[in-house]
């Protein structure tokens, strides 16, 4: 999970890192209560800010709503710009740069700085030291007070950064007057594998280019986390259509997508299931998959799986589609295909011909996934023409 600045910043503040006073607005029309000069940070995921006018420094006030205008008219590697920072300005000598990362050619978390930072640092000469991740010891000989570097160090290591850098990092004074060692800009970069190890994470969720996430993107992706007993929703996205799909995962999944679209058919979401995820994980995915409204089908489909247990997830999948049809009184009755096999289909479609209540076309692999694309989409217009018709 990449964070933006102001998170990164309220991470380092909590381990005793200096940064300058700030103020986050989602406008221009909130009142700035800094002394001026001060300086507006876009709140964006993307680097290279300042290139495209997503930093500035303001002199006074009547330079401060011209420019918030134009930077919330922006959008930085397509993703608009819908908060800003306010800073104090810092008066400072020198730029440096200072990261914690992990080498991935080693395998080892590094140290990394320089005594030239501040933008263009990838093309500059950078000083490294390996560390002992089980027991990190603050090398010798740097630019920088001992303690500083062991508080960024005991950030990082404790809140399972992936990477955490501050560049600029200098040496300057505030509007108080006293000289500290300021972080100008955090970059930080958790691990999400490790939720479950932090409660205390709230961060709201990441645009992806520009995309905020719907409840139901936010809702899939929980399901998953802190329990990994297979996956079911980590990857999920909303999309236009009135097919429901629940995927089997791999490349199987988007061949199926293609094979969809290709025959006609407009899928209304994608996700996936796989590694042989509990029954109760695949009921959660499709309350979420079927509370989207005005569906027309339902396509449960993969390959032949080799582990995935077929009886208990299509287990899980009727449960869900029964619970989510009391939970929202709305009747499933739209034509719902499923093509599936692996171990124990056999019982599984046994079982699957006996419900009447909801309409299944169940089949193995005696069918391919394109044909069944082909008949789920053939299905779900003609039931959507009947909808329409009455």
């Amino acid at each position: 999970m990449i964070l933006y600045e102001h998170e990164g910043k309220g991470l380092l503040r909590t381990a005793g890192i200096a940064i300058p006073r700030s103020q986050l607005i989602t406008s221009n029309e909130e009142k700035i209560v800094l002394s001026y000069p001060v300086v507006l940070k876009a709140q964006v995921l993307s680097s290279k800010r300042a290139n495209v006018g997503g930093i500035l420094k303001i002199e006074n006030e009547s330079a401060l709503k011209v420019s918030l205008d134009k930077m919330f008219e922006l959008s930085i590697l397509g993703e608009p710009v819908r908060q800003v920072l306010v800073e104090e300005f810092i008066e400072s000598d020198q730029a440096q740069y200072l990261s914690l990362t992990y080498d991935i050619a080693i395998r080892k978390p590094v140290l990394i700085w320089s005594e030239d930072g501040g933008s263009g640092i990838e093309d500059r000469v950078v000083k490294k030291e390996v560390l002992d991740a089980s027991s990190p010891s603050v090398p010798l000989d740097l630019p920088f007070p001992s303690a500083l570097i062991q508080s960024l160090m005991n950030l990082f290591f404790s809140e399972d950064c992936l990477l955490l850098e501050i560049n600029p990092l200098v040496y300057g004074h505030g509007s108080d007057g006293v000289k500290h060692w300021y972080a100008l800009d955090a970059k930080i970069n958790l691990d999400d594998n490790a939720i479950a190890r932090h409660k205390q994470w709230s961060f709201p969720p990441r645009a992806v280019a520009g995309h905020l996430p719907t409840a139901r993107e936010i809702a899939a992706k929980q399901i998953d986390q802190g329990d990994h007993r297979g996956t079911a929703g980590s990857a999920y996205l909303d999309l236009d259509g009135d097919i429901a799909i629940l995927a089997s995962g791999g490349g199987a999944s988007l061949t199926a997508m293609d094979a969809l679209i290709k025959a006609g058919g407009q899928p209304a979401n994608y996700t996936e299931y796989s590694g042989n995820p509990p029954r109760e994980k695949v009921e959660r995915l499709t309350e979420i998959v079927l509370s989207k409204p005005n569906l027309h089908g339902l396509w449960i489909v993969g390959a032949v799986a080799n582990f995935t247990d077929i009886y208990e997830t299509l287990m899980g999948i009727v449960e869900g589609l029964r619970r989510v049809q009391i939970k929202l009184g709305r009747k499933f009755d739209f034509p719902i295909v499923i093509r599936r096999g692996g171990p124990r289909d056999e019982e599984a479609f046994a079982a699957l011909r006996k419900i009447k209540v909801f309409d299944l076309k169940v089949f193995g692999p005696e069918i391919s996934i394109s044909q069944s694309a082909k008949l789920v989409a053939q299905l779900a217009l003609a039931y959507k023409n009947k909808s329409t018709s009455v």
